[in-house]
């Protein structure tokens, strides 16, 4: 079946083209077309399910409403909390505020990505872009640079602005852990340093600060491990060996709460008591169900408050505002900041992480 034309709706009305335009456009009121002509195109329009051009509509107009989120390599599980809440968030904040979401995931430097990416964002008319920048690859950088379009940077970690955006939203990780340690019972208050060792097991990537309060407090008997995978099995072995080689860690950190239940497991099988043998502490609170279960106390990422900020960034650029105009309710700090690229200052939002607290982990009386 053929699509139905604007000429189509406007012979089963009876009124010209441009009648129909105005009426679907909704300027019809505005330019004094008779109610009952308006409902007559509007009846017609349902009828033979006609849908205006967009594209057509955004040349004349010369306006876009179609927002990209160009996010890094999508996982074998597309419905991992993390990316579930960052595409859920940005899919109905955009659409509430009348604008459409164009999702992109970038999956390395390659050239074939790369074009893919390229001819997406070239032959595509867009009204702005917001780029998650945890794990940005170099090209999108220099693409966006040349694409005259706004662009607004999210980073679900500490990250720093590089120039080519006009704002950036970014979550201090850190927040959350240093408020745990302040009220942990293995930190002397006196001296903020930590009893014990302490272990923090990161994933396959490192470029995170959410151990940096940790290293701190406990000096020369922190210890970081990279894992190969973000596995609970693969933290369980780690777990296991760790604690038989040393008797004496007290804490145990993790850079993502689906590694607790290996944690948990290699406690239980070696006859630990959880808290009062070994802390245990998460990151990330996305799987709120299961985190209660294991009685995990861990830090509440701020996901769906750092997409919600990045897309009323994005809209108040597009739209002339300030990038930092009511951007969101929750407590943020909105600084700006230059970068060796831009003498121009960038609005800088940062949104802290919070505790969440279970049983997990040893707390002060």
């Amino acid at each position: 079946m053929e699509r139905a034309t604007r000429a189509d709706v406007a012979r089963a009305a009876g009124v010209a083209p441009s009648t129909v335009s105005l009426v679907l456009n909704g300027r019809g009121r505005d330019v004094k077309i008779a109610p009952a002509t308006i409902e007559r195109v509007q009846q017609a329009a349902r009828t033979l399910n006609y849908i205006p051009n967009a594209a057509a509509r955004s040349l004349r107009r010369g306006k876009s409403h179609l927002i990209a989120l160009l996010m890094a390599e999508l996982p074998d599980d597309p419905f991992v909390p993390v990316v579930h809440t960052v595409l859920t968030t940005a899919m109905i904040d955009i659409q509430q505020r009348g604008y459409l979401l164009l999702p992109l995931f970038q999956s390395g430097d390659g050239a074939s990505d790369a074009e893919v990416i390229r001819g997406v964002l070239g032959d595509t008319q867009l009204a702005g872009i917001i780029r998650e920048t945890t794990s940005a690859e170099a090209f999108t950088s220099r693409l966006l640079a040349n694409l005259g379009i706004p662009v607004v940077a999210m980073s679900m970690i500490e990250a720093n602005p590089t120039g080519s955006e006009s704002s950036l939203i970014r979550i201090d990780e850190g927040a959350g852990v240093q408020q745990v340690l302040s009220d942990c019972a293995l930190i002397d208050p006196s001296t903020g340093m930590g009893t014990g060792r302490a272990v923090f097991l990161a994933g396959p990537n490192t470029n995170h600060a959410r151990q940096h309060p940790i290293a701190h407090a406990f000096g020369t008997n922190f210890t970081l491990y990279s894992l190969p995978d973000w596995e609970a099995s693969t933290a369980y072995q780690a777990s296991v060996r760790l604690l038989t080689e040393d008797p004496s860690i007290s804490l145990i950190a993790l850079a993502d709460d689906s590694q607790a239940p290996g944690v948990f497991q290699a406690a239980d099988d070696l006859g630990l008591s959880i808290p009062a043998d070994l802390s245990i502490l998460g990151f990330g609170n996305q799987d709120h169900r299961n985190a209660e279960a294991m009685g995990l106390t861990t830090v509440d990422w701020p996901l769906k408050e750092m997409t919600e900020a990045a897309v009323a960034s994005i809209i108040n650029v597009i739209e002339g505002r300030s990038p930092a105009d009511n951007i969101h309710p929750r407590a943020l700090t909105v600084t700006e900041e230059t970068t060796p690229a831009s003498s121009q200052p960038i609005p800088v939002a940062t949104i802290p992480t919070h505790p969440v607290w279970r049983t997990s982990v040893a707390r002060r009386a």
